[in-house]
């Protein structure tokens, strides 16, 4: 995966109403409750198979007897809450990301500009953070989901970022027609509320 596509899916994993439980204990026994069983033992079984320790270890750090992990054993723990938190919560701000809301990014990488008479100036670093509206939003997640490349998913970046921060909605730079974004270094996005 590129960093696009990381920092695609990290705002669907943290597009959250609440935070997921911070001590090892309370994550723990939230992906115990997550379990459809009643027998303790069978569901702490699952847990630990899923998270790559024993059944005992589970039922230490559920009864807090065991209050901190091994980092790769905290991470896996991490990993599996926020997958499990708010399901419903994260799927309504993405669909509200994609239909009406947008999505927020900051960016930094080199900009490129092209006009009809050829390039307006070299390309340069920028730091940018704008909201791209609905449609670009869609744009992304339908090129993630169909495989794109990483420059393809960064030139729908730079022309969501093109028509809202360099054209401002076509009120200047009428003549800027392509914006190119390469060498992203930072990119993150963030799911409105």
């Amino acid at each position: 995966m590129g960093l696009i596509e990381d920092r695609l899916e990290e705002a669907e994993d943290t597009a959250f109403s609440q935070p997921i439980p911070k001590t090892l204990g309370a994550r723990v026994r939230f992906l115990l409750k997550q379990e459809k069983t009643d027998n303790r033992a069978e569901a702490a079984r699952s847990v630990a198979e899923r998270i790559g320790v024993s059944q005992r270890t589970v039922e230490r750090y559920r009864d807090n007897e065991i209050k901190t992990a091994k980092p790769e054993t905290a991470a896996r723990i991490e990993e599996e809450v926020k997958q499990l938190w708010q399901p419903l919560v994260r799927a309504r701000r993405l669909q509200d990301a994609v239909t009406t809301k947008g999505i927020k990014v900051d960016v930094r990488g080199r900009f490129g500009f092209t006009s009809p008479r050829g390039t307006t100036n070299d390309p340069r670093y920028r730091r940018i953070s704008r909201r791209l509206d609905a449609d670009v939003a869609r744009q992304l997640y339908d090129a993630k989901e169909a495989g794109a490349s990483e420059g393809d998913l960064a030139q729908i970046v730079a022309d969501g970022l093109r028509d809202d921060y360099f054209t401002d909605g076509g009120t200047r730079a009428q003549g800027l027609s392509d914006v190119a974004l390469t060498d992203v270094d930072h990119i993150r996005f963030v799911l409105p509320e």
